[in-house]
Protein backbone atom coordinates (compact mmCIF):
# COMPACT_ATOMS: atom_id res chain seq x y z
CA UNK A 1 0.00 0.00 0.00
CA UNK A 2 1.35 3.44 -0.94
CA UNK A 3 1.61 5.93 1.91
CA UNK A 4 0.11 9.35 1.55
CA UNK A 5 3.52 10.98 2.14
CA UNK A 6 4.96 9.12 -0.85
CA UNK A 7 2.52 10.72 -3.27
CA UNK A 8 3.19 14.00 -5.05
CA UNK A 9 1.15 16.92 -3.68
CA UNK A 10 -0.12 19.85 -5.74
CA UNK A 11 1.23 23.30 -4.96
CA UNK A 12 -0.90 26.30 -4.09
CA UNK A 13 -0.19 27.57 -7.58
CA UNK A 14 -1.61 24.37 -9.09
CA UNK A 15 -4.64 24.55 -6.80
CA UNK A 16 -5.43 27.95 -8.29
CA UNK A 17 -5.63 26.28 -11.70
CA UNK A 18 -8.24 23.65 -10.72
CA UNK A 19 -11.34 24.64 -12.77
CA UNK A 20 -13.96 23.43 -10.29
CA UNK A 21 -12.72 25.74 -7.50
CA UNK A 22 -12.42 29.04 -9.44
CA UNK A 23 -10.08 30.38 -6.74
CA UNK A 24 -8.55 33.84 -6.79
CA UNK A 25 -5.30 34.78 -5.07
CA UNK A 26 -5.75 37.93 -2.98
CA UNK A 27 -2.59 37.91 -0.81
CA UNK A 28 0.62 36.01 0.00
CA UNK A 29 1.95 35.54 -3.53
CA UNK A 30 5.41 34.48 -2.27
CA UNK A 31 4.06 31.17 -0.97
CA UNK A 32 2.57 29.79 -4.18
CA UNK A 33 5.04 26.91 -4.48
CA UNK A 34 4.11 25.33 -1.14
CA UNK A 35 2.64 21.81 -1.39
CA UNK A 36 -0.96 21.24 -0.30
CA UNK A 37 -1.71 17.85 1.24
CA UNK A 38 -5.33 18.26 2.41
CA UNK A 39 -8.14 20.74 3.12
CA UNK A 40 -9.29 21.63 6.64
CA UNK A 41 -12.36 23.79 7.33
CA UNK A 42 -12.66 25.62 10.66
CA UNK A 43 -14.11 28.65 12.38
CA UNK A 44 -11.85 28.35 15.42
CA UNK A 45 -9.85 31.50 16.17
CA UNK A 46 -6.77 29.34 16.96
CA UNK A 47 -6.76 26.33 14.58
CA UNK A 48 -2.97 25.71 14.69
CA UNK A 49 -2.99 22.86 17.24
CA UNK A 50 -5.41 20.87 15.07
CA UNK A 51 -3.36 21.11 11.86
CA UNK A 52 -0.93 18.46 10.60
CA UNK A 53 0.86 20.64 8.07
CA UNK A 54 0.48 21.48 4.36
CA UNK A 55 -3.29 22.04 4.47
CA UNK A 56 -5.37 24.73 2.86
CA UNK A 57 -7.35 26.07 5.83
CA UNK A 58 -10.91 27.01 4.81
CA UNK A 59 -13.01 29.53 6.71
CA UNK A 60 -15.94 31.90 6.19
CA UNK A 61 -14.51 34.26 8.80
CA UNK A 62 -17.09 33.84 11.58
CA UNK A 63 -14.45 34.55 14.23
CA UNK A 64 -12.49 37.16 12.23
CA UNK A 65 -14.25 40.30 13.44
CA UNK A 66 -11.30 42.71 13.63
CA UNK A 67 -7.64 43.16 12.73
CA UNK A 68 -6.42 41.52 15.94
CA UNK A 69 -8.49 38.40 15.35
CA UNK A 70 -7.30 38.21 11.74
CA UNK A 71 -3.64 38.53 12.76
CA UNK A 72 -3.99 35.89 15.50
CA UNK A 73 -5.75 33.50 13.11
CA UNK A 74 -3.06 33.87 10.45
CA UNK A 75 -0.26 33.43 12.98
CA UNK A 76 -1.91 30.27 14.28
CA UNK A 77 -2.34 28.85 10.78
CA UNK A 78 1.29 29.69 10.01
CA UNK A 79 2.47 27.99 13.22
CA UNK A 80 0.50 24.90 12.22
CA UNK A 81 2.58 24.74 8.99
CA UNK A 82 -0.45 25.08 6.74
CA UNK A 83 0.21 26.10 3.15
CA UNK A 84 -2.65 28.53 2.50
CA UNK A 85 -5.94 29.98 3.72
CA UNK A 86 -9.12 29.77 1.67
CA UNK A 87 -11.73 32.40 2.57
CA UNK A 88 -15.30 31.69 1.52
CA UNK A 89 -17.08 34.90 0.56
CA UNK A 90 -20.85 35.39 0.52
CA UNK A 91 -21.63 34.01 3.97
CA UNK A 92 -20.25 36.34 6.67
CA UNK A 93 -18.77 38.94 4.32
CA UNK A 94 -19.10 39.66 0.61
CA UNK A 95 -15.35 40.19 0.22
CA UNK A 96 -12.15 38.98 1.86
CA UNK A 97 -11.42 41.29 4.85
CA UNK A 98 -8.61 43.72 4.21
CA UNK A 99 -7.17 42.96 7.66
CA UNK A 100 -6.87 39.28 6.72
CA UNK A 101 -5.10 40.20 3.49
CA UNK A 102 -2.60 42.37 5.35
CA UNK A 103 -1.89 39.65 7.90
CA UNK A 104 -1.27 37.04 5.17
CA UNK A 105 1.01 39.38 3.21
CA UNK A 106 2.95 40.03 6.42
CA UNK A 107 3.86 36.35 6.89
CA UNK A 108 3.89 35.32 3.21
CA UNK A 109 0.91 32.97 3.52
CA UNK A 110 -1.25 32.63 0.37
CA UNK A 111 -4.84 33.77 0.82
CA UNK A 112 -7.38 32.42 -1.66
CA UNK A 113 -10.88 33.76 -2.28
CA UNK A 114 -13.40 30.91 -2.54
CA UNK A 115 -16.60 31.77 -4.51
CA UNK A 116 -19.98 31.36 -2.74
CA UNK A 117 -21.06 28.53 -5.02
CA UNK A 118 -18.05 26.32 -4.16
CA UNK A 119 -18.71 24.21 -1.04
CA UNK A 120 -15.82 23.47 1.31
CA UNK A 121 -16.72 19.78 1.11
CA UNK A 122 -15.69 19.90 -2.56
CA UNK A 123 -12.07 20.46 -1.52
CA UNK A 124 -11.85 17.35 0.66
CA UNK A 125 -13.63 15.31 -2.01
CA UNK A 126 -11.12 16.51 -4.63
CA UNK A 127 -8.14 15.59 -2.46
CA UNK A 128 -9.65 12.19 -1.68
CA UNK A 129 -10.23 11.52 -5.39
CA UNK A 130 -6.68 12.56 -6.15
CA UNK A 131 -5.20 10.30 -3.49
CA UNK A 132 -7.21 7.34 -4.76
CA UNK A 133 -6.14 8.02 -8.34
CA UNK A 134 -2.48 8.40 -7.37
CA UNK A 135 -2.65 5.16 -5.40
CA UNK A 136 -4.07 3.33 -8.42
CA UNK A 137 -1.36 4.76 -10.68
CA UNK A 138 1.37 3.75 -8.25
CA UNK A 139 -0.02 0.22 -8.01
CA UNK A 140 -0.14 -0.02 -11.81
CA UNK A 141 3.47 1.13 -12.07
CA UNK A 142 4.61 -1.41 -9.51
CA UNK A 143 2.78 -4.20 -11.36
CA UNK A 144 4.39 -3.10 -14.64
CA UNK A 145 7.78 -3.01 -12.92
CA UNK A 146 7.34 -6.59 -11.70
CA UNK A 147 6.35 -7.69 -15.21
CA UNK A 148 9.40 -5.98 -16.73
CA UNK A 149 11.61 -7.71 -14.17
CA UNK A 150 10.15 -11.07 -15.24
CA UNK A 151 10.81 -10.22 -18.90
CA UNK A 152 14.38 -9.25 -18.00
CA UNK A 153 14.93 -12.53 -16.12
CA UNK A 154 13.41 -14.64 -18.89
CA UNK A 155 10.41 -15.61 -16.79
CA UNK A 156 7.90 -13.90 -19.08
CA UNK A 157 7.66 -13.04 -22.76
CA UNK A 158 7.56 -9.46 -24.02
CA UNK A 159 4.12 -10.40 -25.35
CA UNK A 160 2.83 -10.05 -21.78
CA UNK A 161 3.35 -6.29 -22.14
CA UNK A 162 1.34 -6.00 -25.36
CA UNK A 163 -1.96 -4.90 -23.69
CA UNK A 164 -0.23 -2.11 -21.78
CA UNK A 165 1.67 -1.03 -24.90
CA UNK A 166 -1.55 -0.98 -26.91
CA UNK A 167 -3.32 1.07 -24.23
CA UNK A 168 -0.50 3.63 -24.35
CA UNK A 169 -0.82 3.90 -28.14
CA UNK A 170 2.83 3.04 -28.79
CA UNK A 171 4.23 2.00 -32.17
CA UNK A 172 5.16 -1.72 -31.91
CA UNK A 173 7.84 -1.36 -34.60
CA UNK A 174 10.10 0.96 -32.61
CA UNK A 175 9.94 0.26 -28.89
CA UNK A 176 12.76 1.02 -26.50
CA UNK A 177 13.31 1.03 -22.74
CA UNK A 178 14.66 3.93 -20.71
CA UNK A 179 15.92 3.21 -17.17
CA UNK A 180 16.02 6.15 -14.76
CA UNK A 181 16.80 6.73 -11.12
CA UNK A 182 13.89 7.57 -8.84
CA UNK A 183 10.15 7.11 -9.11
CA UNK A 184 9.63 9.31 -12.23
CA UNK A 185 6.28 10.67 -11.05
CA UNK A 186 5.98 13.10 -13.98
CA UNK A 187 3.76 12.20 -16.90
CA UNK A 188 5.92 10.44 -19.50
CA UNK A 189 4.86 9.15 -22.96
CA UNK A 190 4.78 5.37 -22.64
CA UNK A 191 4.38 2.47 -20.24
CA UNK A 192 6.03 3.28 -16.91
CA UNK A 193 7.10 0.63 -14.40
CA UNK A 194 8.78 1.00 -11.02
CA UNK A 195 11.41 -1.58 -10.05
CA UNK A 196 13.06 -0.92 -6.66
CA UNK A 197 14.72 2.50 -6.98
CA UNK A 198 14.49 2.59 -10.77
CA UNK A 199 11.84 3.76 -13.19
CA UNK A 200 11.57 1.73 -16.40
CA UNK A 201 9.81 3.42 -19.30
CA UNK A 202 8.75 1.54 -22.45
CA UNK A 203 8.37 4.23 -25.08
CA UNK A 204 8.93 5.33 -28.68
CA UNK A 205 10.62 8.55 -27.57
CA UNK A 206 14.35 8.26 -26.77
CA UNK A 207 14.26 11.78 -25.28
CA UNK A 208 11.64 11.10 -22.59
CA UNK A 209 14.08 10.91 -19.68
CA UNK A 210 15.60 12.69 -16.75
CA UNK A 211 19.27 12.36 -15.75
CA UNK A 212 20.95 10.01 -15.08
CA UNK A 213 19.35 7.59 -17.50
CA UNK A 214 20.16 4.58 -19.63
CA UNK A 215 18.53 4.29 -23.06
CA UNK A 216 18.14 0.91 -24.77
CA UNK A 217 18.11 0.39 -28.52
CA UNK A 218 14.80 0.57 -30.44
CA UNK A 219 13.16 -2.40 -32.10
CA UNK A 220 9.97 -4.45 -32.38
CA UNK A 221 8.20 -5.98 -29.41
CA UNK A 222 10.35 -9.13 -29.42
CA UNK A 223 13.46 -6.92 -29.11
CA UNK A 224 12.21 -5.49 -25.82
CA UNK A 225 14.23 -7.86 -23.52
CA UNK A 226 17.44 -6.73 -25.26
CA UNK A 227 16.51 -3.06 -24.94
CA UNK A 228 15.64 -3.60 -21.28
CA UNK A 229 19.02 -5.22 -20.52
CA UNK A 230 20.82 -2.45 -22.42
CA UNK A 231 18.97 0.28 -20.55
CA UNK A 232 19.91 -1.15 -17.14
CA UNK A 233 23.57 -1.55 -18.12
CA UNK A 234 23.55 1.98 -19.53
CA UNK A 235 21.98 3.32 -16.33
CA UNK A 236 24.85 1.85 -14.30
CA UNK A 237 27.29 3.64 -16.62
CA UNK A 238 25.28 6.86 -16.40
CA UNK A 239 25.41 6.77 -12.61
CA UNK A 240 29.21 6.74 -12.82
CA UNK A 241 29.60 9.35 -15.53
CA UNK A 242 26.44 11.43 -15.11
CA UNK A 243 24.13 12.41 -17.94
CA UNK A 244 22.50 9.96 -20.33
CA UNK A 245 24.10 6.81 -21.78
CA UNK A 246 22.63 5.18 -24.91
CA UNK A 247 22.95 1.55 -25.95
CA UNK A 248 25.30 2.52 -28.78
CA UNK A 249 27.65 4.04 -26.20
CA UNK A 250 28.09 0.66 -24.50
CA UNK A 251 29.94 -1.12 -27.32
CA UNK A 252 33.18 0.85 -26.93
CA UNK A 253 36.46 0.10 -25.19
CA UNK A 254 36.04 3.11 -22.89
CA UNK A 255 32.49 2.10 -21.99
CA UNK A 256 33.64 -1.40 -21.12
CA UNK A 257 36.38 -0.05 -18.85
CA UNK A 258 33.92 2.38 -17.30
CA UNK A 259 31.82 -0.56 -16.10
CA UNK A 260 34.75 -2.09 -14.22
CA UNK A 261 35.05 -1.61 -10.49
CA UNK A 262 38.14 -0.07 -8.91
CA UNK A 263 39.38 -3.40 -7.55
CA UNK A 264 39.18 -4.89 -11.05
CA UNK A 265 41.38 -2.12 -12.44
CA UNK A 266 43.85 -2.17 -9.55
CA UNK A 267 46.12 -4.94 -10.98
CA UNK A 268 46.64 -2.96 -14.19
CA UNK A 269 47.46 0.18 -12.21
CA UNK A 270 49.85 -1.58 -9.81
CA UNK A 271 51.57 -3.98 -12.22
CA UNK A 272 51.79 -1.73 -15.28
CA UNK A 273 51.01 1.90 -14.54
CA UNK A 274 52.93 2.30 -11.30
CA UNK A 275 56.31 0.85 -12.52
CA UNK A 276 56.25 3.27 -15.45
CA UNK A 277 55.30 6.33 -13.37
CA UNK A 278 57.88 5.43 -10.69
CA UNK A 279 60.60 5.05 -13.34
CA UNK A 280 59.67 8.39 -14.91
CA UNK A 281 59.79 10.09 -11.52
CA UNK A 282 63.17 8.59 -10.64
CA UNK A 283 64.90 9.14 -14.01
CA UNK A 284 63.12 12.12 -15.52
CA UNK A 285 61.94 10.05 -18.49
CA UNK A 286 58.64 10.20 -20.37
CA UNK A 287 57.72 6.55 -20.76
CA UNK A 288 54.09 7.01 -19.68
CA UNK A 289 53.57 9.88 -22.14
CA UNK A 290 55.30 7.88 -24.87
CA UNK A 291 53.05 4.87 -24.27
CA UNK A 292 49.92 7.01 -24.22
CA UNK A 293 50.82 8.63 -27.55
CA UNK A 294 51.79 5.26 -29.05
CA UNK A 295 48.37 3.86 -28.12
CA UNK A 296 46.56 6.96 -29.41
CA UNK A 297 48.36 6.49 -32.73
CA UNK A 298 47.14 2.91 -33.03
CA UNK A 299 50.58 1.40 -32.42
CA UNK A 300 52.11 3.08 -35.49
CA UNK A 301 55.82 3.75 -34.93
CA UNK A 302 56.12 6.37 -37.67
CA UNK A 303 53.10 8.42 -36.59
CA UNK A 304 54.14 8.26 -32.91
CA UNK A 305 57.69 9.34 -33.74
CA UNK A 306 56.40 12.35 -35.63
CA UNK A 307 53.93 13.27 -32.87
CA UNK A 308 56.69 13.17 -30.23
CA UNK A 309 59.44 14.60 -32.50
CA UNK A 310 61.54 11.47 -31.90
CA UNK A 311 63.73 9.36 -34.15
CA UNK A 312 62.05 5.97 -34.71
CA UNK A 313 65.02 4.22 -33.08
CA UNK A 314 64.62 6.37 -29.97
CA UNK A 315 60.94 5.42 -29.83
CA UNK A 316 61.78 1.73 -30.20
CA UNK A 317 64.27 2.06 -27.34
CA UNK A 318 61.56 3.55 -25.12
CA UNK A 319 59.09 0.81 -26.09
CA UNK A 320 61.73 -1.77 -25.18
CA UNK A 321 62.19 -0.10 -21.79
CA UNK A 322 58.39 -0.20 -21.25
CA UNK A 323 58.41 -3.93 -21.98
CA UNK A 324 61.25 -4.59 -19.54
CA UNK A 325 59.47 -2.67 -16.74
CA UNK A 326 55.98 -4.10 -17.28
CA UNK A 327 56.54 -7.46 -18.93
CA UNK A 328 54.14 -6.35 -21.73
CA UNK A 329 55.31 -5.93 -25.31
CA UNK A 330 53.67 -2.81 -26.83
CA UNK A 331 54.00 -4.39 -30.29
CA UNK A 332 51.78 -7.38 -29.39
CA UNK A 333 48.01 -6.84 -29.53
CA UNK A 334 47.12 -8.68 -26.31
CA UNK A 335 49.82 -6.89 -24.34
CA UNK A 336 48.84 -3.58 -25.91
CA UNK A 337 45.28 -4.05 -24.59
CA UNK A 338 46.63 -4.53 -21.06
CA UNK A 339 48.80 -1.44 -21.46
CA UNK A 340 45.83 0.55 -22.73
CA UNK A 341 43.75 -0.45 -19.68
CA UNK A 342 46.55 0.68 -17.36
CA UNK A 343 46.85 4.03 -19.13
CA UNK A 344 43.07 4.56 -19.06
CA UNK A 345 42.88 3.69 -15.37
CA UNK A 346 45.76 6.04 -14.62
CA UNK A 347 43.85 8.91 -16.16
Amino acid sequence: MTSESALPHPTVRQLLEVPRFRLRLVAGQDGLDRPVRWAHSTELPDPGPYLRGHEVVLTVGASLRDAGACAAFVDSVKAGRASAIGYGVGDVTDAVPEELRDACDRVGLPLLEVPPEVPFLGFTEWFAERLASAGDERHEREETGRLLRMVRDGLASAEALRPRIDDAGLDHASLLVIAMDGAAEDELPGVLGVDDDRALLVTNDAHAWSEPAGVGSPGPLEHLPVSLAESLTALDAARRSGGVVHAADLATFQALLGRLEQHQLAPFVEQIGRPLSDYDAAHGTRLTETLRTFLDMGGAVGATSRALFLHPNTLRHRLSRIESLTGRDPMRFDDRVALAIAVWAGR
